[in-house]
């Protein structure tokens, strides 16, 4: 005697377009981390239990060093902080201050904001520096809406069509009472 056990069994359907957008963030995510020279301009806007405002900002970046130009409510002075992943140095009118870069945003801006993972963030990737990604969500285009690393939950609600691609117009990240805002203005790409 022969028995026929039959049973029901379903294969979840993949939403293509669920599918199509994560292939286009693999492709997205290569292409932009391989821009290792910008320049944007626009505005930082920050908020901590001790302080807050607004600055307007030019961050030219290439490969690890950095500049950033700030012009805004610090004594209505500009403050520039040149460095790269391990020291920084400030002038803020006439005075000057070495440390490391998180210090001297904590300084400025009273936030603990990882300067080292802010240079990819910008570009509404993930650090590779941090090895911890959560809550990776996706646009249709197949660009990050908006993750969480390093404590810092981030999102990225407009992007702009750049000559590198699509690169985040806006950024907004959250962490307890911290926060900012970059609304960029322009992207630039110099050549070496």
């Amino acid at each position: 005697m022969l028995l026929f056990v039959t049973g029901c069994s379903t294969i979840p359907n993949i939403d293509p377009s669920i599918e199509s957008a994560t292939s286009t963030w693999q492709g997205h995510h290569l292409k932009t981390e391989k821009i290792v020279s910008w320049q944007i301009k626009g505005k930082l806007g920050f908020k901590s239990p001790t302080q807050g405002g607004s600055v307007s900002i030019d961050w030219l970046q290439s490969e690890e060093q950095y500049q950033i130009s700030m012009l805004g409510p610090f004594a209505a002075s500009r403050a520039t902080i040149k460095g790269n992943n391990l020291r920084a140095q400030m002038q803020h009118g006439k005075e000057q201050y070495t440390d490391t870069p998180q210090a001297l945003a904590l300084q400025l801006t009273g936030l603990s904001i990882p300067v080292n993972e802010l240079a990819w963030w910008v570009k509404g990737i993930p650090s590779p520096n941090q090895a911890a990604v959560n809550d990776l969500r996706l646009t249709s285009a197949g660009t990050a809406a908006g993750f969480e690393q390093n404590g810092w939950q981030l999102s990225f609600p407009r992007y702009q069509d750049t000559d590198q691609g699509n690169l985040p117009g806006k950024i907004i990240a959250q962490r307890g009472q911290q926060s900012f805002t970059i609304v960029v203005s322009n992207w630039r790409f110099p050549r070496n």
